[in-house]
């Protein structure tokens, strides 16, 4: 607990004014008060504060006492703190003890599990991938076995969410009842007895050579470990010869500002501004680059997109400001709020907006929440009503915020990273038949069935990774086996007439293959063969744009 709020919480618990006069509302709903005497600390008038937790006592005190029905003002106090703190900013919330475990885990780079990653296929519970070092590694869990059932609690023929699925399993893992698996390998059915453990999972999910000289990193959130992940992959594509890079942060939504900042630092020069940030009651405080950068002279290209935010935006921010590397894909989401996490006694906390961030050349990149909050959140959507995610022309602009790189290049602030070079977004909507068979799992049901019949020969044809990906193509007798396996089970073909259909099916089993028969990396370097994106940045390289604009 931080030292303010200790400090209130035991004055008021100690003293006879706390014991006296707030009595009533401290014994049902102490957070609130830890909320209040927060806000106090932080410079808002003493009398105010009191006369507001006054108002509140009473209003407590009396639903508790005169109220024609039970009510839970413990639950009043829960919806009350979300509600006022929305009030403040979309980003400042409140969040209970389970949600606020699960993002810290999440941030932490590590989860408590059984380590496994699963889909319903058939409304039957197949483990997609086994994770390292988990209890279910230890209990030789493989691909494509199905959990059927966790002690008394059946796992297939069900519709249940990720959430009941993962309660059921980890309260099973604590106990003596096991788990029934139907292994893949053996069609045998055996009791498993899996304990839960802390799983480690890195925030690099792919890095690799494209080529022999340009590298690909996938970042997928700014966790605990994210340096570290990065540091890895860049020492180890470096090694490779990588002498230009592809940095992908489409989809990052952020996490730890201090993870974002060490990550920019291997991509600038010594002392070189990367980051500021300045609130009312949080003096400016500014950050260099060190020395010790270890990619501060390989040419390098960012690929952002709408779900890119925070902390994402920081790095792409640093690096456009100083034209070190190339912007492309879309505007960024535009959130440009530092948060500090508060945490109270009974294990929820409320993340607190406490300052701005801003670029090197002084941008501030939020975008504007005076709408109210839900329009905020319906910012996507907005882009796609206004056409911004398929034409660069119907991105606004304030044109009276403009600054300026040292190379004279013109920026814009007051709402996300404008890429320096556009891609419009695959927009296209699957069709009804291919979104049903998505939905359902059956890509990876056909998949997991296909490699047992073939992973074998695929195997012996294609001894590596890159050899699969840059020579087996997906042809029409698999597609004829995949809709033969369709059909079994009830589904439409996929219509070979319709090329997107088509392209789309391709697609999906190429990967899925490469996913499952070697590995992630193998995975994404079949997806980028298909990638705008990717293809615009590696033509960049090609074209030498980043000379053009000056970004050399």
């Amino acid at each position: 607990m931080p030292k303010s709020i200790s400090f209130f919480y035991e004055f008021i618990n100690l003293s006879n004014w706390g014991r006296s006069y707030l009595g009533p509302m401290y014994q049902k709903a102490p957070l609130i008060l830890y909320l209040f005497c927060f806000l106090s600390f932080l410079g808002k008038a003493q009398n105010d504060v009191t006369q507001d937790l006054k108002k509140l006592e009473i209003f407590l005190s009396n639903i508790d006492s005169k109220y024609v029905d039970s009510v839970s003002t413990y639950s009043l106090v829960e919806e009350a703190l979300k509600k006022m703190l929305r009030e403040l900013d979309p980003h400042s919330v409140y969040l209970d003890k389970e949600t606020y475990q699960s993002t810290t885990e999440q941030l932490n780079g590590k989860f408590k599990g059984i380590g496994i990653r699963y889909q319903m296929i058939d409304d039957t519970l197949t483990i997609l991938e086994v994770l390292d070092g988990s209890g279910a590694q230890k209990a030789g869990l493989k691909l494509g076995d199905q959990l059927i059932a966790a002690g008394n609690d059946t796992l297939s023929g069900k519709s249940l969410s990720k959430n009941d699925i993962s309660e059921i399993l980890d309260a099973n893992a604590e106990s003596n009842e096991g788990i029934t698996v139907w292994a893949n390998s053996s069609k045998e059915r055996s009791l498993k007895y899996i304990i839960r453990g802390n799983i480690m999972v890195s925030s690099v999910p792919a890095f690799f050579m494209i080529d022999k000289k340009t590298g690909y990193i996938k970042l997928s959130k700014f966790t605990d470990n994210s340096y570290d992940d990065v540091k890895l992959a860049l020492d180890q594509l470096t090694k490779n010869g990588a002498k230009q890079l592809i940095f992908d942060l489409r989809g990052n939504t952020g996490g730890y500002l201090n993870r974002a900042i060490k990550i920019v630092d291997e991509f600038l020069e010594d002392r070189k501004l990367i980051v500021y940030t300045e609130g009312k009651h949080q003096p400016k405080r500014e950050t260099f680059a060190t020395n010790g950068g270890k990619f501060t002279n390989g040419d390098l290209i960012l690929l952002i997109d709408e779900n890119s935010a925070s902390a994402s935006e920081i790095v792409a921010g640093a690096i456009q400001d100083w034209d070190r590397g190339l912007i492309i894909g879309r505007r960024s989401f535009g959130k440009g709020l530092v948060q500090r996490p508060i945490e109270f006694e009974d294990g929820s906390a409320m993340r607190l907006t406490i300052s701005r961030y801003y670029t090197p050349t002084g941008r501030s990149i939020q975008q504007p929440y005076d709408e109210g909050y839900d329009a905020y959140k319906n910012e996507h959507k907005a882009r796609e009503s206004t056409g911004e995610l398929i034409a660069r022309d119907s991105i606004k602009v304030l044109d009276s915020l403009v600054y300026l790189t040292p190379n004279n290049r013109r920026l814009y602030a007051g709402g996300g990273i404008l890429p320096d070079l556009f891609v419009p977004a695959d927009t296209t909507t699957y069709s009804n038949d291919v979104d049903l068979i998505l939905k359902k799992g059956l890509y990876y049901g056909y998949v997991l069935h296909y490699l047992k019949q073939n992973s074998q020969v695929l195997l012996e044809k294609h001894e590596s990774a890159n050899d699969f990906v840059n020579r087996f193509e997906v042809e029409e007798a698999m597609i004829q086996d995949f809709n033969h396996y369709l059909s079994q089970r009830g589904m439409v073909s996929i219509n070979t007439e319709n090329q997107r259909n088509l392209e789309q099916t391709k697609r999906q089993l190429k990967s899925l293959i490469a996913r499952f028969a070697y590995d992630y990396n193998a995975y994404f370097r079949a997806l980028i063969e298909y990638d705008e994106d990717v293809i615009a940045a590696r033509e960049a390289f090609e074209k030498d744009t980043m000379q053009e604009l000056g970004l050399k």
